[in-house]
């Protein structure tokens, strides 16, 4: 009997002791939302500059995220986090991180230096945003979307200047289907842009050559017929409809908007086939030849265009299997009778990337100073650094180059020809000037034709995202502006 009562006792304890610790065990309160860096100091002086990213985004679930660019390095830790309603302990790992909360803001350490965090105020509608910042799109933690690979074409209009953007999309959250969506900035007086919301223009066509994606548009402005019609805009851009996004197809699309409605020239697509100046037959051969194999038989697409009468003299340029960087100059005023007026591929002599190695030209847009007598190209330098977390297969840094005494477009079309020329190095994209461990997709901001706007400094769109995410990193891509000076 005393054993059985001694038991007894014994369990009593322990299942008080359970209690007492289950009582005693810290409660979470749930912190949600995204606080960014207000301000950084060290010994009193402002170092806020030295980060070009700073952030910590909470779940209810206790969660958390933190992306720190710091000197052009960039730390991204996914951690758990207690909250007690003063007090936020940040787990990562075998390292813990403290925070402190004032009011809508939370004050922390990063190394000797202190931290300011500011709550982020959620939008209500499109707000006006910097140039060198991401211009537009939902928040990556809030959302499965993607934006990248844009075109765009300036203008003034009724005094005010306007960038119209065509970029690639996925028209339903978290499903990977490109599509093309546009937006209109205006530039407002203090200097920033406000774009309209997103617009799909154009989408696949289901039963044909782009029933799969349609994405990486390319827009110039000239003079365009079509079945009895004119035409104002002409847009080149990558179709396919093979679920291994193989075989990618060049198509062409007129409008009289930027906005559209886009018409597809359906008698003339896909303009440039995915054996491009090659056997199908032969083509198709090798194709097979991949398939079960790491190798890919890509196509062609990612098209570039120049207006070089602003009529419809049009130099085209794609991503091609077989040709590499493909150049086609079309006389395309009448599309239901176009003219190819020859096929050639781009030259790489003289393109290195950031650390100075040789590379290709590649994912390139191009623009013409007719100022400068300057040809311009922009393209992604094939570098991961810093290395991929996950797999992506986008990369760390854009590029900028140029030729000289470039005289006029008919000598550039000779020039491109002869492929006697060397390119000069003007900048690099990346991670230290956007603050994402991704820039790659990039697009030039030109005039209507083609042409630089400025002769002393080339904008740049670049396609942004991280090296690692919860789920595909391709819903990370957001586009954000950056500047290079060429004078």
């Amino acid at each position: 009997m005393k054993k059985m009562m001694a038991a007894v006792l014994a369990a009593g304890f322990m299942v008080l002791s359970i209690l007492s610790a289950a009582a005693c065990a810290p409660k979470s309160i749930p912190l949600t939302g995204t606080f960014v860096l207000a301000s950084a100091t060290l010994d009193g002086a402002d170092v806020t500059d030295d980060f070009q990213a700073y952030s910590a985004a909470f779940s209810e679930d206790g969660s958390l995220r933190v992306i720190i660019g710091y000197l052009g390095s960039i730390e991204t830790r996914n951690s758990v986090y207690l909250f007690d309603g003063t007090t936020v302990t940040e787990t990562y790992g075998e390292d813990t991180f403290t925070y402190t909360m004032e009011g809508d803001a939370l004050h922390t350490q990063y190394e000797d230096m202190s931290i300011l965090l500011e709550r982020e105020q959620e939008e209500t509608g499109p707000q006006a945003v910097d140039f060198e910042s991401v211009l537009f799109g939902p928040d990556v933690s809030d959302s499965k979307i993607f934006n990248y690979c844009p075109a765009i074409l300036t203008e003034t209009v009724d005094g005010e200047e306007v960038m119209h953007v065509w970029y690639c999309t996925n028209k339903d959250d978290g499903v990977i289907m490109d599509h093309i969506g546009y937006r209109k900035g205006v530039k407002q007086e203090d200097g920033k842009w406000l774009f309209s919301e997103q617009k799909i223009v154009l989408a696949p066509t289901p039963g044909t050559w782009d029933s799969r994606h349609t994405c990486d548009p390319a827009v110039i402005r000239g003079k365009f017929r079509y079945e009895g019609t004119d035409y104002t805009y002409l847009m080149a851009y990558l179709g396919c409809k093979t679920e291994d996004y193989q075989k990618n197809e060049t198509g062409i699309a007129v409008a009289n908007a930027p906005e559209g409605p886009w018409v597809k020239v359906a008698s003339l697509n896909p303009i440039v086939p995915w054996y491009d100046n090659g056997d199908e037959a032969e083509e198709q051969a090798k194709y097979e030849q991949m398939q079960g194999t790491s190798n890919i038989y890509w196509g062609t697409g990612m098209p570039a265009l120049i207006s070089l009468d602003g009529e419809g003299d049009v130099l085209m340029f794609y991503q091609s299997t077989l040709q590499g960087t493909g150049i086609q100059r079309w006389d395309l005023s009448d599309l239901d009778h176009p003219t190819c007026l020859f096929t050639t591929r781009i030259t790489h002599n003289g393109i290195v990337n950031s650390a100075g190695m040789k590379c290709s030209i590649n994912i390139p847009d191009f623009a013409y100073d007719p100022v400068g007598k300057r040809f311009y190209v922009c393209g992604v330098t094939d570098e991961k650094n810093p290395p991929d977390e996950t797999i992506t297969r986008v990369n760390s840094h854009s590029m900028v180059a140029y030729l000289e005494n470039v005289e006029s477009p008919e000598a550039l079309c000779e020039l491109l020809q002869s492929g006697a020329y060397v390119w000069q190095m003007a900048g690099y994209i990346g991670p230290s000037d956007t603050g994402w461990e991704r820039n790659h997709n990039p697009g030039i901001v030109r005039d209507e034709r083609g042409f630089l706007p400025d002769p002393d400094e080339v904008s740049v769109i670049v396609s942004t995202g991280h090296n690692s995410w919860d789920n595909e990193n391709i819903f990370t891509y957001r586009l954000h502006g950056a500047v290079i000076s060429v004078r």
